[in-house]
């Protein structure tokens, strides 16, 4: 961040300041006043009247149009066209359970392995659980040009108060399995590779009993199997439930806040080739340190060849878990443990640019700037910024969230799924973010429920403008937005996005942008000590300036997983004349001449462009 954008921070902050010594007065408190740090916090009943009013301007149906010049980028919703009927079931019966506000999430994922993404969605049930009926089931939809809703057929049909999904191949037998986090017991499901699904969570030991929220898949002792890194939040309990008065409900309770409840442990799975998966949480050094999670994403970025794990908390500080050994197990035969230490505070990634805790919902990776490095994009609460963490290499993160517009427009709104990607395919990572509040506080002052989506385009100066306004009719929609996944769903060369809802159905948005020239969407498959799910693949354009690539990455928007598919945008040219593969095993491969269209790379076998959208099994 240079000079000019620190001193405008910093004078932000002091208007934010003045703000909570005012509050002070009327409340006796010393707290700035909207203490809002968590996915379920109150909003406080006392706050001056700017930032009331900035309250009320969020209740807006509508939003001026981008007045910056550059290419309109735009998705068309075939939601009914496609026959998307997905509605996520909450039990929102004036309870104000904590757990209502979670939502869920979704993978874009191809289970079938016939060339297409399907998708799949994380379902709801009846609260407390001890009601849970038949009635509501997570869904997997099969794309076929349009989708099929295939459950039953798939042997995926489960009750429960599901909350996220990650999708890969934990057994390398070419089929992607699916691992489900819940408000209860988490189940791993292995794909069959006939078409269905088994529930093998008991005889895997991958089953967290407790309240798991995100998860990720990623190889983190560099065996060439996939491991486990599961995210969890609070201590509450349903049955009976903590109930928090709140004098303007009309019934007089509202949603208690995250700060009331204990945290619980984070849980780290290592592979062990053989089915299952054993746990090293503590072996591994992820200690927890109080964290409610809600996020994770496995990336290299500290270009070290390892990932690093990235932990997006709920009102406490946001952790990074820094590879600085592999050992030998000592209570698991056979098992490499990698081993981790937390340096989020000294890297610049725990809290935001005034030393403050936010509440982190998602955790987006992309290089925004093109100086090599991945940013970490992480959302927040209802009038505080979402936060843009600009990786500065050895140095650590600095918060670039004011001077690259991305941090004022979000304040208006509750934040949770997002993804960098290149809508338009000029080798800029765009954003797109959902939004909506963790339940319905329209008495209190106007303050909104059902918000607008973000669409920011990357205007290639580190800054970004939000454009959604004009990107289609979505984004004219007010929703409660949860759950973000991407994935080249129409296999035209560029990503797509599903997105899920509380009290609405679930969205596909088919990627319509008009551009001069297309994308190259690449589905790595690794070999012998690399996963073959692809996980830490990363692709870099040769001669490009300044630099293009995508790493592939573990986990990402909130509960939720993108395809495993690495996109890079042409811009102007007709071909990439030169991409280098880096396999998460290190091994280095280059390709040549690469054109426009959806390939399939086999390590060591190069690419294989795939000129139909239908494509038998890759072994």
């Amino acid at each position: 961040m240079n000079i000019r954008a620190r001193i405008g921070y910093r004078l932000q902050n002091l208007w934010v300041a003045l703000f909570a010594l005012l509050a002070g007065g009327v409340c006796g408190c010393t707290q700035q006043p909207a203490p809002m740090p968590a996915i379920s916090g109150n909003v406080s009943s006392s706050r001056p009247a700017d930032v009331q009013r900035i309250a009320e301007s969020a209740n807006l149906p509508s939003r001026p149009a981008a007045t910056v010049p550059g290419t309109q980028l735009r998705f068309r919703d075939v939601t009914d066209e496609w026959k998307l009927d997905f509605d996520r079931y909450d039990d929102i019966a004036g309870e104000h359970r904590i757990q209502e506000g979670i939502g869920g999430g979704i993978a874009t994922f191809d289970y079938d392995q016939d060339g297409q993404l399907d998708l799949f969605f994380a379902q709801g049930s009846r609260l407390p659980r001890t009601k849970i009926t038949d009635e509501f089931s997570n869904e997997l939809y099969r794309n076929t040009g349009g989708l099929q809703q295939v459950t039953a057929q798939a042997g995926l049909t489960s009750y429960g108060y599901h909350s996220g999904v990650a999708a890969g191949d934990v057994d390398e037998d070419g089929f992607p399995d699916l691992y489900i986090t819940a408000f209860g017991k988490s189940s791993l499901w292995h794909n069959n590779g006939d078409g269905t699904f088994v529930d093998v969570s008991l005889a895997a030991k991958v089953v967290v009993d407790s309240w798991s929220s995100s998860s990720a898949l990623a190889d983190l002792n560099d065996d060439g199997l996939l491991d486990l890194y599961v995210v969890t939040y609070l201590d509450a309990n349903d049955d009976p439930h903590r109930k928090c008065k709140e004098a303007r409900s009309p019934n007089g309770y509202s949603q208690c806040s995250p700060t009331l409840y204990a945290a619980t442990d984070d849980v780290l799975f290592i592979n062990d080739g053989q089915g299952g998966f054993v746990d090293v949480t503590h072996e591994a050094g992820i200690n927890g340190k109080d964290g409610k999670g809600l996020a994770v994403a496995t990336c290299d970025f500290n270009h070290d060849g390892v990932p690093e794990i990235f932990v997006a908390n709920d009102g406490t500080p946001q952790f990074l878990y820094v590879r600085t050994n592999k050992i030998k197990s000592t209570v698991h035969e056979d098992i490499v443990v990698p081993v981790f230490e937390e340096r989020g505070v000294e890297l610049g990634v725990a809290l935001n640019g005034e030393g403050r805790s936010i509440s982190g919902m998602s955790a987006a990776h992309g290089d925004y700037d093109r100086d090599g490095w991945d940013d970490l994009y992480v959302t927040n609460f209802y009038l505080e910024p979402n936060i843009l963490f600009h990786n500065l290499g050895p140095a650590g993160f600095a918060d670039a969230s004011t001077s690259s517009r991305l941090g004022p427009p979000t304040r208006q709104t509750l934040s949770f799924g997002a993804e960098f990607v290149d809508v338009d395919h000029d080798g800029w990572p765009d954003l797109i973010v959902t939004a909506g509040h963790i339940e319905d506080r329209t008495y209190v002052e106007l303050e909104p429920y059902k918000m607008h989506a973000h669409l920011f385009r990357n205007d290639r100066n580190a800054r970004f403008t939000d454009v959604a306004s004009t990107a289609g009719s979505y984004f004219e929609s007010l929703r409660v937005g949860r759950g973000l996944a991407l994935g080249d769903m129409d296999r035209d060369g560029d990503l797509d996005v599903a997105i899920s809802h509380r009290q609405d159905r679930a969205a596909l948005l088919l990627n319509e942008t008009p551009r001069r020239n297309s994308g190259v969407v690449i589905r790595p498959i690794g070999k012998g000590r690399a996963a073959r799910s692809g996980v830490g693949t990363r692709v870099t354009a040769v001669g490009v300036a300044p630099t293009q690539f995508q790493e592939l990455v573990g986990g990402g928007s909130f509960q939720s997983a993108s395809a495993l598919e690495i996109h890079l945008g042409l811009a102007d040219r007709k071909q990439f004349d030169q991409l280098e593969c880096r396999w998460a095993d290190g091994e280095v491969e280059t390709w040549r001449n690469v054109a426009p269209g959806y390939y399939i790379a086999v390590q060591g076998r190069g690419l294989v462009r795939i000129e139909t959208a239908s494509v038998a099994p890759i072994n």
